[in-house]
């Protein structure tokens, strides 16, 4: 079998190893019953999603002419700067609070591009901010600081 787009044909596996990652991982969440749901049910319909969704990408990958994997330059900045950024976002969020930690996170993230327009990227930190904020302290009630004298 000959691969004709090989990016299409990676990202789809890569999106099928992360469903079934994430099946495995939450194999033991209880699923519940019909009328009452266990913390196991959204998991596992997102899990099957990625699984999906990655098998028509990669099926796209095996028919339709792309762009090959190993032509052309790869863009490494925006790859390691988005991998700092998670990484800094998991290290900073319980001593920093919320708030500063995606400021950070978002921050690496926009360095990974020449083209940030950084009073946009302030404007939209402060939405993202103070709406995470909002959701997931107030709204689902989770115990995380937003700053760190909170």
């Amino acid at each position: 079998m000959r691969v004709k787009g090989s990016q299409d044909l990676a990202a789809g596996l890569m999106f099928m190893a992360a469903g079934v990652a994430a099946l495995w991982i939450g194999a033991d969440y209880p699923l519940g019953s019909w009328q009452r749901p266990g913390t196991g049910v959204l998991p596992r319909i997102l899990s099957w999603a990625l699984i999906g969704i990655g098998g028509i990408i990669a099926a796209k990958g095996l028919m339709v002419r792309g762009v090959s994997l190993l032509h052309g330059a790869w863009a490494w900045r925006p790859v390691i700067m988005v991998t700092l950024a998670a990484i800094a976002f998991a290290l900073l969020v319980d001593s920093t609070g919320l708030a500063v930690s995606m400021v950070v996170s978002m921050a690496l993230c926009a360095l990974g591009t020449p083209e940030t327009r950084w009073r946009e990227f302030a404007i939209f930190a402060v939405i993202m901010v103070a709406g995470s904020a909002l959701l997931f302290v107030k709204g689902l009630g989770m115990p995380i600081r937003v700053f760190p004298w909170s």
